[in-house]
């Protein structure tokens, strides 16, 4: 550990920081100590809630992006499994009748 020796420093200053010490009961060199620990790191700090928060949203855009998918996904196979009851469950005219309505839907949805 390096030593750091400040001189000139206003004697109010000084007072200050004494009556700071005694408020937190530790010497003034372990409250000075402390001060210039916390405003040295504060730059990494910042850096890191920065780099954390980049991280975050990207992980909020991702997971919004996978529950489109998911929605699409979840549609065309409700659609598939309509399509599928229709063809064991219908007659050659309602099949018919409900892939032109499917097919009309998907245009709509494509414009």
């Amino acid at each position: 550990m390096g030593d750091i020796l400040v001189r000139d420093v206003d004697e109010l200053a000084i007072d200050k920081i004494e009556k700071a010490a005694k408020k937190a009961k530790v010497s003034r060199q372990v409250y000075l100590k402390s001060l210039l620990e916390r405003i040295a790191y504060y730059d990494v700090f910042i850096e890191e809630r920065d780099r954390f928060e980049k991280v975050v949203r990207a992980s909020q855009k991702q997971m919004g992006q996978y529950l489109l998918q998911q929605n699409e996904l979840y549609e065309r196979v409700s659609r598939i499994e309509s399509m599928l009851y229709l063809l064991f469950d219908s007659d050659e005219e309602e099949i018919q009748q409900q892939l032109i309505e499917v097919v009309g839907r998907e245009l709509k949805q494509n414009e």
